[in-house]
């Protein structure tokens, strides 16, 4: 494939449409702090115009002569012009070389200029042209549109719009250059295979949405990379009832709560009841569901009021399902006869209780047995019943108050997937959307909603067909994603995919391999026209013959983008078909993490991060260290003085008192010895509070000295020895010289020679 053409700077810019916009530049358009607007004075013919007038008139201004009469008008033309030559032939005659070079300068601009604006090529390349382009998906027309698409922005200049509050960014067009977007009202299928980056783009769509978000998705990746961000504009809403990635789901719900209300209960049970058949995998792929699917319609519709007015949970209703023969709801019918729906217990008993209809009533039942699979796991079953607490039962008109942002995750299982309760719940939600939308102004919500739904076709396979034609008009935006059109068809049938293919805008990525499906993508892009060549030889007759080549060149017609071309599209790349634009769009687009506003926010949390934990090391350096046990809390007090003589008339030593806060002394560690114990005293020790005991008044102490003998006798301490032991005294061997008696301090080193030799004597 040939492109020729090449990226330009995106220089457009949006006028005011309305004279009264100037008396309205007080007003304020709402903002969103998840989009950063590009200044509208952003062309650079803008700027240069701006500069060069004034400079233009002040120059003429100072050579023009002074004209008293001001009748002659070409007189200043004339004036300026002949300054403007002037100027020019000075700048040349002083600078030669740089006045030629501020001329090629000039030149070469204007080229770009008209090589960039100027669509050249648009007979023959086959991609969309930049004037239709910038008719349709670019901001001066979708601004424009904000008194249809947000009634609430219709009295707000053009220039003070953000273009995400009137539509949603596809990316920069790989042949102009230009940013293209599409409508709010618009909703977008995208085909990605696994691993083609659909994620870096629908986190773009989160980051950017102005209203409530509700996102479905397999994988846990989307809520770590926009999770931080939404958090500023709204609450994040939870909803993963098997646990994926270990988060607990922060909202309950129940299909059943609230179908047995006197004013919306029967809409709810039939809204419910069809959700729930449309989530089956039991009837995927049937081309007309409602008709296959209308015996278990009504038996269900029947068991979601039966099991609301009794106070049941969607346990019971799945129980009733596994068991035909079992009429415990149509007992429930008849006892609340006075209020029940007309007709719907016969609806019960003609298929429960009428005979000779085996082969139906198996697969009515059947079919309702497969559809609550998923509750088979505990933990779905815990969410479930978590949502029967007082005000635990999700609010959806609250959240489609907000800018809240809820996340639906769940695992893609073949066999008792949670495809049936996710398409209920976000049934609901769009249900919810639509009745708001017919009481607000204009009949469209605003904000708008937006739907993120990832893998559609697995865990929320929503009546796409009937959604993508009705929420044009209601303020409601539409992201659906399927791994190829093979999913669409296999999920929805034939005529139900052709349908939601014709309501939106195609977004292909590259990746997709099947022969099939690229011929007809290939086929959607249109033909191009390519110069070929023809070569042509002759010979001239006779001995000295020559030979003639001649070239010619003639237009041929092949498709604009190959199977190939489509097959191998760079990441970052997207091949997008959408009406009234002329032809296929390439356009790129930056990823999700590589955005500056995600980079800031994880930027921001890791030095949160480590500033908490500085803190915290701070904190506990700075926490003294717990007191060490007192040695002496077992250790007997040692008596260092010794026995004392007793004094009769002393008052006695007070005796260890029980703590008053407890029965049990010990239990208080109070010490009561001389030397102090530890202050484990102070605290409060639960137990019985015992009065303290009130001490006994001593006698009075006499005037007189006491008698002699009445003063007990003190023993007498004995002093212990001071002089060493004498050693043992060795047995006499006769040796000892008359001048040293036995038992004397020792023997000397001649005794001692003389004691050795007469023991060896003796052996």
């Amino acid at each position: 494939m040939n492109d020729n053409s090449k990226a330009s700077i995106h220089t457009d810019s949006t006028s005011s449409d309305d004279s009264a916009e100037a008396t309205e530049s007080q007003q304020q358009a709402p903002q969103s702090p998840l989009f950063s607007e590009t200044p509208i004075w952003r062309g650079t013919g803008v700027r240069v115009t701006a500069l060069a007038v004034p400079t233009t008139f002040l120059a003429a201004g100072e050579v023009a002569p002074t004209n008293p009469s001001g009748d002659d008008a070409g007189d200043i033309v004339g004036t300026i012009l002949g300054g403007l030559a002037d100027g020019v032939g000075s700048v040349f005659s002083a600078q030669p070389l740089l006045a030629t070079g501020l001329t090629v300068g000039l030149a070469g601009a204007g080229y770009m200029y008209v090589k960039t604006n100027v669509d050249f090529g648009r007979e023959t390349d086959g991609f969309a042209d930049r004037k239709r382009l910038k008719k349709q998906m670019t901001r001066g027309p979708l601004v424009k549109k904000r008194k249809i698409l947000r009634p609430s922005l219709k009295d707000v200049p053009a220039r003070k719009v953000p273009t995400n509050a009137v539509g949603f960014y596809i990316g920069r067009d790989r042949k102009t250059g230009l940013h293209l977007y599409a409508a709010i009202e618009e909703s977008s299928l995208m085909l990605a295979p696994m691993g083609a980056g659909k994620t870096a783009k629908l986190g773009n769509w989160l980051l950017d949405a102005v209203g409530a978000v509700l996102a479905t998705s397999t994988k846990y990746d989307i809520v770590e990379l926009t999770e931080a961000i939404r958090a500023r504009v709204g609450n994040i809403l939870i909803w993963n009832p098997e646990g994926l990635a270990d988060r607990q789901s922060n909202i309950a719900w129940d299909p059943v709560i609230g179908c047995s209300d006197p004013k919306l209960g029967i809409e709810r049970s039939k809204r419910r009841a069809k959700s729930l058949l449309e989530g089956s995998d039991a009837t995927k792929g049937m081309e007309n569901r409602n008709f296959w699917t209308s015996s278990s319609y009504r038996v269900l519709k029947a068991f979601l009021w039966a099991a609301d007015v009794e106070g049941l949970t969607l346990m019971d209703v799945a129980r009733w399902s596994k068991q035909p023969h079992r009429y415990e709801a149509i007992k429930i019918f008849e006892k609340h006869s006075d209020i029940a729906p007309p007709g719907w217990q016969d609806d019960l008993e003609q298929q429960q209780k009428v005979d000779g209809k085996t082969t139906t009533l198996e697969n009515v039942f059947g079919t309702l047995s497969q559809t609550f699979m998923f509750l088979d796991s505990p933990d779905i079953q815990q969410v479930i019943l978590s949502a029967h607490r007082p005000g635990a039962q999700f609010d959806t008109d609250a959240y489609l108050r907000s800018r809240d942002t809820l996340y639906m995750l769940g695992n893609d299982s073949d066999v008792g997937g949670m495809g049936p309760l996710f398409t209920c719940l976000t049934s609901e939600v769009y249900a919810g959307a639509r009745t708001m939308a017919s009481r607000s102004r204009g009949g469209r919500l605003d904000p708008p909603m937006t739907f993120v739904l990832d893998e559609a076709a697995l865990i929320c396979s929503v009546p796409l067909q009937r959604w993508t034609a009705d929420s044009r008009g209601i303020g409601i935006t539409i992201h659906a994603v399927f791994q190829s059109p093979a999913q669409i068809y296999e999920r929805y049938g034939k005529y139900a995919y052709q349908t939601i293919w014709e309501n939106c805008i195609k977004l292909i990525l590259g990746g997709l391999s099947n022969v099939e499906h690229l011929e007809d993508l290939s086929k959607l892009t249109g033909t191009k026209r390519v110069k070929q060549e023809s070569q042509s030889e002759s010979n001239s007759g006779g001995v000295n013959g020559t030979s003639n080549r001649s070239s010619s060149y003639t237009w041929v017609e092949k498709p604009t983008m190959t199977i190939s071309d489509i097959m191998y599209l760079d990441p970052g790349q997207i091949l997008m078909f959408r009406k009234y634009i002329g032809g296929p769009v390439i356009a790129t687009y930056t990823p999700v993490w590589d955005r500056k506003d995600v980079k800031n926010v994880v930027r921001d949390n890791k030095r949160a991060a480590k500033a908490e934990l500085k803190a915290r090391k701070r904190k506990l350096a700075t926490v003294p260290a717990a007191p060490e046990a007192s040695p002496w809390v077992d250790a007997p007090v040692p008596d260092v003085w010794g026995p004392q003589p007793e004094e009769p008339w002393a008052p006695p030593v007070p005796a260890a008192e029980a703590s008053p806060w407890t029965s049990d002394p010990a239990a208080s560690g109070w010490s009561t010895g001389g030397f102090p114990g530890p202050r484990d005293h102070l605290r409060v020790v639960p137990g019985e509070v015992i009065e303290p005991t009130v001490a006994q008044p001593l006698p009075e102490m006499p005037s007189f000295e006491p008698t002699a003998h009445l003063v007990p006798e003190q023993p007498t301490p004995v002093e212990e020895p001071t002089a060493k032991a004498e050693p043992e005294q060795l047995r006499d061997t006769g040796t000892a010289g008359p001048n040293k008696p036995t038992g004397s301090a020792g023997p000397t080193r001649s005794t001692r020679r003389r004691r050795d030799a007469d023991d060896l004597g003796a052996f």
